[in-house]
């Protein structure tokens, strides 16, 4: 599917675990970004200009920040969403305006809300006025200290940190814990153990490139990292989607896991109900049943904001494929049609053959695909295969289009009728077979 995309002139972006699109992206001369320790996959979302300053990126941000806050299965009171959501704003006001004192409005509601915190404290009436006016000074004169001079998380973190206490003491929120919010965010400051993801600005290159895979195998288990890294990925493309004509397509494989969390939610149905405004689609794809029918966010924000759905052969949930059947709003008659794939007795003489079921709105139906061998051997995830075909590469000293060719004439001359034992046989010996033709 993706391939034909790129080859129909679509932008394509994936985020990969597992290294599936390694062969397919260095056939088409795409890039292929792996996070590393060494050299991780660094961004900086916050460099943005003034125009490109919108509500969908201040969302953005502001869900970044509470990922790294409170993680992607808490529960997120509205007062901390609102709380961030005016950081990030003022962040850029501060940075695009520059600092302002107190607007005689905002100034004359925290006179009000200062004056009622102290009556609560108990505070005589008669010094009640004075001691406002001296905690208001004094507000003022920190806020107009602030000032943000370059766009990167180091300087948001430093703004943050010190505008969240003041907007605390101003509107007298007591549960929110300032020392907390600065330690759950440190890991991404500098000197920290991620300093470099969020303070660096992305290749720019990427936005010219057709085929871009962003393999996060590396960190699929890190809980922290993983939902982060993705959702910087995805904010990736949107910039991505905004700037280019053509047509666009986010694929997330496993990945889409990570960020499948109340606090997303919301993000990934902008990201569908956006990309259809900029000529764009969004695809997950997941082997996993319990995926699909075990969360509500994954039916809310993912399939019901979906038009088409591609099923592979599904014999072996049979026995709990109502779930399935519900939530994909399936017929009697679909479920009939998914049951008959790869059943037939066709594949005798072809080429790599599979069938698929695709529905498209309400029409589902199952199709074959056959692709020839070379086809094959640019998808293939099999760790052998796609060993083989590397080490042809570099004894060729060739590039990949050749070495599939090269290959797959080979494989075909040894009599060998499936590619993995060729493979193995290719690997154990270590060389290329020129085999002449039989005939």
């Amino acid at each position: 599917v993706v391939r034909q995309l790129w080859e129909q002139n679509t932008d394509i972006v994936m985020v990969d675990t597992g290294n599936s699109y390694e062969g397919l992206c260095e056939y088409v001369g795409g890039k292929y970004i792996a996070y590393t320790e060494d050299k991780p996959i660094t961004m900086n979302p916050f460099n943005i200009s003034k125009r490109e300053l919108n509500i969908e990126k201040i969302d953005f941000l502001k869900n970044l920040i509470l990922l790294i806050w409170k993680g992607s299965e808490t529960q997120i009171p509205e007062l901390e969403f609102r709380v961030v959501e005016q950081l990030v704003t003022e962040y850029y006001d501060f940075y695009f305006n520059g600092v302002q004192p107190y607007p005689s409005s905002q100034k004359e509601t925290l006179r009000k809300n200062l004056s009622t915190m102290e009556k609560r404290r108990g505070t005589e009436l008669t010094q009640i006025h004075d001691k406002v006016e001296k905690l208001i000074k004094g507000l003022e004169e920190r806020r107009m200290a602030l000032s943000v001079k370059t766009l990167s998380f180091d300087s948001f973190y430093e703004f943050a940190c010190e505008r969240l206490d003041q907007i605390c003491i101003e509107n007298n929120i007591t549960t929110i814990d300032c020392d907390n919010f600065a330690y759950m965010l440190q890991n991404f400051y500098r000197g920290g153990k991620y300093d470099k993801i969020l303070n660096e600005n992305v290749d720019s290159t990427l936005f010219d490139e057709t085929f871009i895979v962003f393999e996060v195998d590396a960190i699929k288990e890190n809980k922290q990292l993983f939902p982060i890294v993705t959702l910087i990925i995805m904010d990736v493309f949107l910039q991505k989607m905004r700037l280019k004509k053509n047509r666009k397509c986010l694929v997330i494989e496993e990945a889409w896991k990570a960020i499948a969390s109340p606090l997303m939610a919301e993000y990934i149905k902008y990201l569908y109900k956006t990309a259809r405004k900029f000529w764009a689609s969004v695809g997950v794809v997941t082997q996993e049943i319990q995926d699909i029918i075990g969360s509500p966010i994954v039916k809310e924000a993912i399939i019901n904001n979906s038009d088409v759905f591609m099923l592979l052969d599904q014999s072996k949930f049979k026995d709990k494929f109502d779930d399935i059947k519900a939530t994909l709003a399936l017929t009697d008659n679909d479920c009939k049609k998914i049951f008959t794939i790869n059943r037939l007795d066709n594949k005798e003489g072809r080429s790599p053959f599979k069938e698929v079921f695709l529905k498209r709105g309400q029409n589902g139906e199952v199709l074959g695909v056959e692709e020839p061998p070379e086809c094959y051997m640019a998808y293939t995830t099999e760790k052998a295969e796609k060993e083989a075909l590397k080490l042809y590469k570099k004894l060729m000293a060739t590039d990949y289009q050749h070495a599939i060719e090269q290959f797959v004439s080979d494989w075909h001359n040894s009599g060998i009728k499936k590619s993995l034992e060729f493979s193995q046989k290719v690997l154990k010996e270590k060389k290329v077979f020129y085999y002449k033709n039989k005939q």
